[in-house]
C-alpha cells in the first residue's frame, strides 16, 4: 500500500526526521510513505505560532482540495514546555479549532509530532545513542532547556563534513533511527510512534 503524506510544521528539520522515521516504519509494515510533490511548498508554519494560525487552513486544503487528497497529514509543533500535560492541552487546542467539521475520517487521518520541548531533544537522544551511550543515560533528556539541547546538538558535536548543515544533520541523525529504543527513552517519541502504528492497524485492517 503507497500511502501519500503531507507535512505542515515548524521547519526543514521537522521534515528530514519524519522521512527518515517513515523509512524505519515502512520497514516494519507492508507500507510505502510518498510526499505529495506540492503540499509542503504551499503550506508552511515557520515556527509554531505559523503552525497554529495555519493549521485549519492547511488542515482543510490537505485533505479537502482535489490537488492534494493527501492519504495523512502530519503536523509538527515543538511543545517548548517540559510537562506532560502540555501534549494533552495542545491536542486539544488543535481538536478545537476543527470541531465543528463533521470528518471523523479526516481527523483519524491527523498525526501529531510533538516533541516535548523541541525536536533537538530526540536528536540529542539518538546522537548520544550512536555515541554508544545507554539508554538509562538518555532517559530525561526533555528536563533539559532548549538552547543547552541545541547547542549540544548543533555546535559541540563535531560536523562531518565540517560544512554541513543543520538540516542535513538532523537528516544524518534520524537515518541511525531506533525506533525501539527511542520510544524507550523518550516518552513523546513513544507517544508519536504509538499514533502513527494506530493509524496504520487501521489503514491496513480496511
Amino acid at each position: 500500500m503507497t500511502l501519500t503524506y503531507g507535512f505542515f510544521g515548524e521547519d526543514e528539520g521537522q521534515a528530514r526526521f519524519l522521512e527518515q522515521y517513515l523509512l524505519k516504519v515502512a520497514a516494519l509494515y507492508p507500507v510505502e510513505f510518498q510526499a505529495h510533490a506540492w503540499y509542503s511548498k504551499k503550506f508552511k508554519g515557520i515556527n509554531n505560532k505559523g503552525v497554529d494560525k495555519g493549521f485549519c487552513e492547511a488542515w482543510l486544503a490537505g485533505f479537502g482540495q482535489a490537488q492534494y487528497r493527501l492519504d495523512c497529514l502530519f503536523i509538527g509543533r515543538d511543545l517548548d514546555a517540559a510537562t506532560s500535560s502540555i501534549r494533552v492541552e495542545r491536542l486539544g487546542w488543535f481538536a478545537d479549532q476543527i470541531v465543528g467539521i463533521d470528518r471523523s475520517d479526516w481527523k483519524a487521518s491527523t498525526i501529531f509530532i510533538l516533541p516535548m520541548q523541541c525536536l533537538e531533544h530526540w536528536l540529542l537522544a539518538l546522537q548520544r545513542h550512536a555515541d554508544g551511550k545507554l539508554a538509562k543515560d538518555c532517559r530525561g533528556l526533555e528536563s533539559i532547556v532548549n538552547e543547552a539541547v541545541k547547542r549540544e546538538v548543533y555546535e559541540e558535536h563535531p560536523r562531518l563534513p565540517a560544512e554541513q548543515t543543520k538540516d542535513e544533520l538532523v537528516a544524518e541523525l534520524a537515518a541511525g533511527l531506533d525506533i525501539a529504543w527511542l520510544a524507550n527513552v523518550s516518552e513523546s517519541f513513544r507517544l508519536f510512534h504509538q499514533d502513527v502504528s494506530n493509524y496504520l492497524s487501521a489503514r491496513l485492517s480496511i
